[in-house]
């Protein structure tokens, strides 16, 4: 995918992958948390370690009781960015950053998916090991098959795409 890019580029692309994904992730928290009534007391977007939690990518810790919905933000925000994505790239077909499109918009809700599910597995206190004791079980296991399978597929017919298709500006 990034056969032609440097190795410094590829440190940056990297850190500009960890730092979207993180910010559209506790981001999506944020929002969702504020919009149900919860005040923002710290929001952490770059990695570090905490006393009680450990290594975190990033972090959201407000106020107030919310809902499913607040743990189930960032989901809802990979699905949504997949499917901007995937109408980017079929109506408007970049020729341009098509690579960084499929990185951003593609590999990143995925990247986010995969981890915080497998994580929510064999960890408590995770997004999905919540998610888990809040919903039915079949559910979010579901869902979450669901839209990683989804998402992957919607990636790859585009990744084949750019090779079969005439590139437009």
């Amino acid at each position: 995918m990034f056969e032609d890019v440097d190795n410094n580029m590829r440190f940056i692309i990297i850190i500009a992958f960890i730092l979207w994904t993180t910010s559209r992730h506790e981001g999506s928290h944020a929002l969702m948390a504020y919009l149900e009534g919860a005040e923002i007391l710290e929001l952490k977007l770059l990695p570090g370690i905490h006393e009680e939690l450990g290594f975190y990518f990033g972090y959201v810790k407000h106020s107030g009781d919310t809902t499913w919905l607040t743990e189930s933000a960032p989901f809802f925000s990979d699905l949504i960015l997949v499917f901007i994505t995937s109408l980017i790239l079929t109506f408007k077909r970049p020729a341009r950053f098509y690579n960084e499109i499929l990185l951003f918009g593609f590999g990143s809700p995925i990247v986010d998916l995969i981890y915080n599910y497998q994580g929510g597995l064999w960890r408590s206190g995770t997004d999905v090991s919540d998610l888990l004791e809040l919903l039915p079980k079949s559910l979010v296991h579901a869902s979450f098959i669901l839209a990683i399978v989804l998402s992957i597929v919607f990636f790859l017919y585009f990744r084949k795409r750019i090779k079969t298709t005439p590139n437009n500006v």
